[in-house]
């Protein structure tokens, strides 16, 4: 089973993980006070995202959903 098909099969919308990354770094952000120049690291599990065990369902799309909303808010 593709990664795409896992995402269908576990019904799950790639643009609201994308605004839901958005909006969690935000608030990561904000919470930590980070300045300019800080790094962060981001480290997740797509097979989570999707509802599954970690490791079981790895997706290339999801991934790319989350880093899609992360990306602009990090500047």
């Amino acid at each position: 089973m593709s990664a795409t098909d896992i995402a269908k099969s576990v019904d799950v919308d790639l643009d609201l993980v994308q605004e839901q990354a958005a909006s969690v770094a935000e608030e990561l952000i904000a919470a930590a006070k980070m300045k300019e120049g800080q790094i962060l690291v981001v480290g997740c599990s797509s097979s989570e995202v999707l509802g599954e065990k970690i490791g079981s369902h790895s997706s290339y799309e999801t991934a790319e959903a989350i880093f899609a909303g992360i990306a602009p808010v990090l500047g």
